[in-house]
């Protein structure tokens, strides 16, 4: 037997083990990676880890709501949700009012603040958790596609308990200045918006934050991540956050509206902001605060922040 015939059966074996050992690896590899956007698609959807305890918060919305001597309300969603909010009342027989709207993932014990500065403007609040937040029922988030839909029903409610021909503002922040703009760019009912740190897009913020909190992923890595992301998002829970993008509604509002942030906010970039206020055609103003961090103007600058927002209804609302 000559030493190619007995040379070929070792080679053989070598890259059946070669083959082995790669294919292996590949698996391993896509484990986990699999296991990384399951872990991305839960943080995105289902953030349970902010959602407080139950007793906790409906002790701490008792307090508010007996402080402020509101009553609490629940509306139904389209799709069977209940969502549970206080209604703060500013005067009798007031004629107006604003609905607030917190962050992705908080609730409305976030607007302490916000309520009383609504307030002192002579405005009824309306606070409420939305879905899959807080008291509010749901399993997942949706970045403003369902919200802005549950939003037409709070807003509905409002409109009820209030008298007839009321003047209705939405404020949001954050997360939920984002479906504020989602909602009244789909024709949503709304005298003025106040819209505070929105992002543009889900999608681009989803990037934003992969590249600035996850930084052992090789960045070249982070688009193919967010992507396959979504894709789990969606089979998982059947919503497509790819389309969770005000900037596709932003021209479709009609009241007028007010656009701020802060120049130092490093979590929803302000650019963001200036870029839904350019493709806004409503009537609006634009005002970035020098001082605050993410959401944080109103804290921050009260003065200033109460300045804007007078000059603002009282311009482009005729409110006084």
């Amino acid at each position: 037997m000559n030493r190619a015939a007995t040379a070929r059966p070792a080679t053989v074996r070598r890259l059946r083990t070669t083959t082995r050992f790669l294919l292996a690896l590949l698996g391993v590899l896509a484990l986990a990676w699999g296991g990384a956007a399951w872990f991305f698609s839960t943080l995105v959807a289902q953030p349970a880890w902010r959602r407080p305890d139950p007793a906790v918060h409906a002790q701490a919305i008792e307090t508010l709501r007996q402080s402020a001597g509101g009553t609490t309300f629940s509306v139904r969603t389209p799709d069977g949700l209940t969502l549970r909010g206080l209604h703060l009342p500013a005067s009798a027989d007031n004629d107006r009012f604003v609905v607030m709207l917190h962050g992705y993932g908080g609730n409305l014990r976030e607007y302490e603040t916000q309520h009383r500065f609504w307030h002192a403007l002579g405005f009824d609040v309306f606070l409420y958790d939305q879905r899959g937040s807080g008291a509010s029922d749901g399993d997942f988030l949706s970045a403003g596609l369902h919200e802005s839909t549950d939003l037409g029903a709070v807003v509905a409610e409002a409109r009820r308990r209030m008298p007839a021909g009321a003047r209705a503002g939405v404020y949001g922040r954050s997360g939920g200045a984002a479906t504020a703009v989602m909602y009244a760019g789909q024709g949503g009912s709304a005298d003025f918006l106040v819209v505070d740190c929105a992002f543009s897009s889900f999608p681009d913020q989803l990037l934003d934050r992969l590249q600035a909190e996850h930084g052992y992923l090789p960045r070249p890595l982070h688009g193919p991540m967010l992507a396959t992301t979504l894709q789990l998002v969606q089979w998982r829970f059947g919503v497509d956050l790819a389309q969770a993008e005000p900037r596709r509604h932003v021209a479709g509002i009609r009241a007028p509206v007010l656009f701020v942030t802060t120049a130092g906010d490093d979590y929803i970039r302000p650019a963001m902001t200036t870029a839904l206020h350019d493709a806004a055609t409503a009537p609006k103003r634009l005002r970035i605060f020098p001082q605050g961090g993410h959401g944080a103007g109103l804290q921050a600058q009260p003065a200033d922040y109460r300045e804007e927002v007078l000059r603002f209804l009282h311009e482009l609302t005729a409110i006084d």
